[in-house]
């Protein structure tokens, strides 16, 4: 073996070395939750693989059901079991405190067979469809799960967000399968209500944007041993800014400005896109270092409490217009208007005056999301893949229909 790989091989087992001291891994320690009821090692795939395992704290209060917060430990991408130490005592104590599950998975490796982009993805996205696959048995409120990740666990927190509603995506000439098909719960949805990033390096093609490590030799396993220069496309299909519309979460960004692993530069960075694309967010840039910094956990538990109440109160409205008519049937005043229907994620045009007529839907910031042409027969289209949300619906023949995905 030539000096050059054994500095470089030296040079990895050091950085790696240091993640696992807490750099990469946080909090750590079960102590804060020992008092509390927990499921350990759940295969949520149904391999058999230690990698697909995760483990479930519960709030002391007896209740049904409660809310979520998944969080994802940091390990530059490079632990496959570390769960058990997912910052339990910092993020984790206090999300049982305030009532949440609080959800703790593994997922493969960098360098684990099937890791390459998006193998680490779909692994956390199999967490999601299993815990609403299984919501009856583990007491999963599935009205509200949200998402947390800490260094590279904050990198998949902040695409699990982005992406929630994507199958397949292409940029370039790379397509990707982002939704994956693990497990036995693929009819499920792995949407999340709400993510938290914690000094996650989030942007990998701009991992140079301030003074921090060098994580390229972490980053380069999962992406086939290719650079950010010689495959952009795979990097774009890495990085949340490319899947952002308004349609996405709330995201929470919490960063150091003593960060020497992750440079806090990539949480602003990701801000600012967020705010572009009208996304709700909210940055908390701290003194602090490498870390899920314990203090300002109260804030992430409030931000996940106020996206909650946000996300019930529609839900309330929505029934509220069910209940009234008003949100599954639109019928036209005159016969030479087109009847409209709304109803279980379907769209019905029927009736009007044999004349085609084009329609659109709008969602809250007027951007177009769905369009077409009815053409006085009855026709139905598929609705399902817009996210959840309140749209308008408009037709050229002058009905206009306000409601809630």
């Amino acid at each position: 073996m030539n000096t050059k790989k054994i500095l470089l091989l030296a040079l990895s087992a050091m950085t790696l070395n240091a993640f696992s001291q807490g750099w990469g891994f946080g909090g750590g320690g079960t102590s804060g939750l020992s008092s509390y009821s927990s499921k350990k090692d759940i295969n949520y795939v149904g391999d058999g693989k230690g990698y697909h395992a995760l483990d479930i704290y519960y709030p002391k209060e007896d209740k049904e059901s409660y809310p979520v917060i998944v969080h994802i430990y940091g390990s530059a991408w490079s632990s496959n079991n570390s769960k058990g130490n997912a910052d339990l005592t910092t993020l984790g104590e206090g999300a049982v405190k305030a009532g949440y599950i609080f959800v703790t998975p593994n997922h493969r490796a960098n360098n684990d067979v099937g890791a390459q982009w998006p193998g680490l993805l779909n692994d956390i996205k199999a967490v999601v469809r299993y815990l609403r696959g299984n919501a009856e048995s583990l007491k999963i409120d599935t009205s509200f799960i949200a998402i947390s990740g800490f260094s590279s666990g904050g990198h998949l927190a902040t695409m699990m967000g982005a992406s929630r509603n994507v199958k397949e995506y292409t940029v370039g000439s790379t397509t990707v399968d982002i939704e994956g098909n693990l497990g036995n719960f693929t009819e499920f949805s792995s949407s999340v209500d709400a993510v938290c990033d914690w000094s996650g390096p989030v942007i990998l093609n701009k991992l140079n944007c301030g003074n921090a490590m060098d994580l390229n030799n972490f980053i380069s396993p999962m992406m086939n041993n290719c650079s950010a220069s010689q495959c952009p496309d795979i990097y774009a299909l890495a990085t949340a800014v490319t899947f952002m519309d308004p349609s996405d979460p709330p995201y929470i960004l919490v960063h150091g400005s003593a960060d020497n692993i992750v440079a806090q530069c990539q949480s602003k960075l990701l801000y600012d896109e967020l705010q572009k694309n009208n996304i709700e967010s909210k940055y908390i840039p701290t003194g602090g270092g490498h870390e899920v910094n314990k203090d300002k956990v109260p804030d992430v538990i409030e931000f996940f409490n106020a996206a909650r109440e946000k996300k019930l109160a529609a839900m309330k409205e929505k029934e509220e217009q069910e209940e009234e008519g008003e949100e599954n049937k639109v019928s036209s005043t005159t016969s030479d208007k087109p009847s409209v229907t709304i109803q279980n994620g379907r769209l019905l045009i029927s009736g009007g005056d044999g004349s085609s007529c084009a329609f659109e839907i709008i969602d809250i910031v007027g951007k177009p999301v769905f369009q077409g042409l009815y053409n006085s027969q009855e026709q139905e289209y598929d609705l399902s893949s817009l996210a959840e949300g309140v749209y308008v619906l408009k037709t050229g023949a002058g009905v206009n229909h306000k409601f809630i995905r």
